[in-house]
């Protein structure tokens, strides 16, 4: 076989197993959150409130796994004082947050206080999760705290755990469908009921992986390659 045309087929292999790789092992899941915080105005007696991520490691036989949350854009305020942080988690809601859960930091956390006055939270959320998909899935939430208690604390939501807005358990074959997302319910001490809390219908969107750009690159390059050749 001419040698160019083996390399030009060997090309293409290699781009088709990369499309077929996402099924199996998705490397990494974007996507923009659209939070919804106009209901908090109306209960100011339990301000201030923070906007707080979680990464909890599900299984030490699991890979380190990394959250990433950039691009935050506030509706009528924006980030106040300092981050509280646990674990490895870093950064800040005015720039960019980073949590790695792994053996050695498997509880990570950070939250933040926003102003009163925000009425709405966007930013993109990046995860990368190496795999393999054994035992307990490490976990990702988004929560709102308030200081009803005294103490920061989630308000109470629709999610199972009763405290998340977001909650995406992680595997290497994660899509937009496993991210689930849920409503406010009331302050976290319960007395104050809240509607208007929570996400907007158009998020989280929109879903990438890693692998879809690389093989979309090689099957391009293999691609123009092949019609080249053909030309000659």
């Amino acid at each position: 076989m001419n040698t160019a045309l083996k390399n030009n087929l060997t090309l293409l292999a290699s781009a088709i197993a990369l499309l077929i790789a996402p099924a199996l092992r998705a490397q990494l899941i974007s996507f923009n959150v659209d939070l919804d915080t106009a209901g908090l105005s109306a209960d100011s007696l339990n301000a201030p409130f923070y906007l707080d991520f979680q990464l909890d490691y599900g299984n030490v036989a699991l890979a380190t796994t990394t959250a990433t949350l950039s691009d935050f854009q506030f509706t009528g305020g924006g980030a106040v004082g300092s981050t509280v942080t646990a674990g490895s988690a870093s950064g800040s809601i005015a720039g960019t947050v980073t949590l790695t859960a792994s053996a050695a930091h498997p509880s990570n956390e950070l939250y933040q206080q926003f102003a009163s006055g925000v009425s709405n939270i966007q930013f993109t959320a990046t995860i990368t999760e190496p795999g393999p998909d054994v035992g307990i899935p490490t976990e990702f939430t988004v929560a709102i705290l308030d200081d009803s208690l005294g103490f920061p604390a989630q308000l109470f939501t629709t999610a199972p755990d009763t405290e998340s807005l977001v909650t995406l358990d992680l595997s290497s074959s994660n899509t937009l469908a496993n991210v689930n997302t849920y409503a406010g319910v009331s302050s976290a001490d319960g007395a104050t009921p809240l509607t208007g809390v929570g996400l907007m219908p158009s998020a989280p969107e929109p879903f990438t992986t890693a692998w879809c750009g690389a093989a979309a690159a090689l099957l391009a390059c293999c691609t123009r390659r092949f019609g080249q050749r053909q030309t000659i």
